[in-house]
């Protein structure tokens, strides 16, 4: 019976207190997720500047592509009328062999600059 007087008491007040906390706590729940959810604002804004990062790599990868596709052609030489490559361009090929292997002529000699800063491996 004791808990027959607590339903009578309950159920006409169900409408009045439950259903607006369920509604409430939903609410909340959503506005948590909104900003900090797996794809919520915070989360977006992070992967903005990921996606801005990521884009100079890219373009740094890009020049890189180009200047490596423009150091091949030069070593393949010019195509001929044939199909084959003709000779490479031999003051690249020496500039290479100066540059990155240390190889010298007769009578020639190296003079080592103190390194200026920024510039310490600045290959053309």
């Amino acid at each position: 019976m004791p808990h027959t007087l607590l339903w009578n008491w309950v159920r006409p007040r169900w409408r009045g207190w439950v259903l607006p906390g369920l509604v409430a706590l939903l609410m909340l729940y959503t506005a948590d997720q909104l900003f900090t959810g797996e794809r919520g604002m915070l989360t977006w804004r992070v992967m903005r500047a990921q996606i801005a990062e990521l884009r100079q790599d890219l373009d740094g990868l890009h020049a890189e592509i180009a200047r490596l596709n423009s150091h091949i052609a030069r070593l393949k030489g010019p195509m001929l009328a044939d199909g084959r490559y003709g000779p490479p361009d031999k003051d690249f090929v020496d500039e290479l062999l100066r540059r990155d292997l240390g190889v010298l002529k007769d009578g020639e000699a190296v003079i080592l600059l103190p390194a200026v800063a920024g510039a310490a491996n600045a290959h053309p």
